[in-house]
């Protein structure tokens, strides 16, 4: 078999289209979206679906048959993540899936993700081979709920290896204006540790956590302190001057987020600074920071990426 990988563009969306609905036929219980919702979908959602900012829309190809897809989408902080990803089942075990993965990683790379994220239904077992063979490992941070009660499995593939090492989070350089040299700093998320080693450029003291050991074991491996933590239930220890994450809350549940936000307003000294990113915004989500203690809210948008930073800071004693 020669694969042949061709990116997919809103103008090719009639190429695009009978492969993504073979994927949902064949596998309907492994997207978020059902056959009946695609089949009599008209051009123009077609061509929006391949019109993702920033994204890349993958077919690979035997030939001139279609034997797979796959895409990649910028996520949140550092992250981008990897979805509709399929395999045509006659090709599956013939390197199609190795080939998807590795594009969509080095576009990953290219712009300046860390960690490539996909989400999987639990018992898709051979799915979650595949993936665990080609460096992903299993996140402790649940995904999005289904139907049945259970919740889609997270998992993280850390992209520090490839070729083109990403660049540090913005957020890095708003933190800097806010807090003094030296500052310790409770990262959370720290994931390949990117981000943790620019902070530690800019002077400051960094306690490493996440919420995957995987990620945890090969920061210690660098020989870096680091500690696993579920930021929704672990002790965040403290006092620190900064809680700082680049991506995480978007894997924390809105009923969850205030306690959240209340942890890290507990792990700070008086006058310490909670610093964020977040993909998208809404006035809930400045509310819920007010809501668990913070003062001086501030929203801003990234530029670089369309993400935004959210800022505040603990002025009083938490209790």
């Amino acid at each position: 078999m020669t694969i042949t990988l061709r990116a997919m563009t809103a103008d090719d969306w009639q190429q695009w289209r009978p492969v993504r609905l073979a994927a949902l036929a064949d596998a309907p219980d492994a997207f978020g979206s059902r056959l009946a919702d695609w089949s009599d979908a008209p051009e123009d959602r077609w061509r929006t679906r391949l019109s993702i900012p920033g994204a890349l829309d993958l077919v690979a190809y035997d030939g001139e048959h279609a034997v797979g897809m796959a895409s990649g989408v910028p996520g949140e902080g550092d992250h981008a993540e990897l979805i509709s990803m399929w395999v045509a089942p006659a090709a599956r075990g013939r390197g199609v899936a190795d080939a998807l993965v590795d594009a969509v990683a080095r576009w990953a790379v290219e712009t300046g993700a860390a960690v490539l994220e996909l989400a999987v239904m639990p018992d898709n077992a051979r799915a979650r081979r595949t993936y665990t063979r080609l460096g992903f490992a299993d996140s402790d941070v649940p995904g999005d709920a289904l139907p049945d009660g259970r919740y889609e499995v997270v998992m993280h593939r850390a992209l520090a290896g490839l070729p083109g090492s990403p660049r540090a989070s913005r957020l890095v350089d708003v933190l800097a204006g806010l807090v003094h040299p030296g500052a310790h700093v409770l990262e959370l998320g720290s994931g390949a540790g990117r981000d943790a080693l620019a902070l530690e450029a800019a002077g400051f003291r960094v306690d490493r956590t996440d919420g995957a050991r995987t990620f945890v074991d090969e920061l210690r491996a660098d020989g870096h302190g680091a500690r696993v933590l579920d930021v929704r239930t672990g002790v965040f220890g403290g006092p620190f001057d900064a809680v700082f994450a680049t991506g995480l809350l978007r894997h924390v549940r809105r009923a969850e987020l205030r306690g959240v936000l209340r942890r890290a307003l507990v792990a700070v000294r008086p006058g310490g600074v909670l610093a964020v990113t977040v993909q998208r915004i809404d006035d809930a989500l400045a509310a819920d920071v007010a809501a668990a203690g913070w003062d001086d809210v501030v929203v801003r948008a990234a530029s670089d990426d369309g993400s935004f930073t959210i800022t505040a800071r603990r002025t009083e004693d938490a209790g």
